[in-house]
């Protein structure tokens, strides 16, 4: 049996860490939920990640920082950023920023989900 991938999740809101922690864990993808960019950078998830599910607004590192500090590692894991702040207008930037999926919240998680496993099987990897 191979180890489950690990997706990082990052939001300052805990439910939604929680929830889409169980959803994942219930796709059958490891995950680890941090509150910050900054305990997310801190932490040795950074290196084991296969993919970063992340908060345009955090206090402190917002996601496009965050996105530009990832660019920086290689190889960084695939980025995709949520928002419940954002409109239409910024799934462009956030790709532009290196983000491979922009979507708002709340999310729809089938389509989550899809883009995930779309992402990840382009990797070489699936849960």
């Amino acid at each position: 049996m191979t180890a489950s991938l690990l997706i990082s999740i990052i939001d300052d809101d805990r439910s939604v860490r929680s929830g889409l922690s169980n959803l994942l864990q219930s796709a059958g993808y490891a995950t680890i939920c941090f509150e910050s960019a900054e305990e997310f950078l801190n932490d040795e998830a950074l290196e084991n990640s296969d993919f970063v599910i992340l908060d345009f607004k955090l206090k402190g590192i917002n996601g496009f920082e965050l996105i530009r500090r990832l660019e920086q590692s290689r190889p960084s894991p695939p980025v995709m950023l949520i928002s419940g702040h954002g409109d239409e207008d910024m799934g462009k930037p956030a790709i532009s920023a290196g983000a491979v999926v922009f979507m708002r919240k709340p999310i729809d998680v089938d389509l989550l989900l899809e883009h995930i496993q779309r992402v990840l099987a382009k990797r070489g990897g699936s849960p």
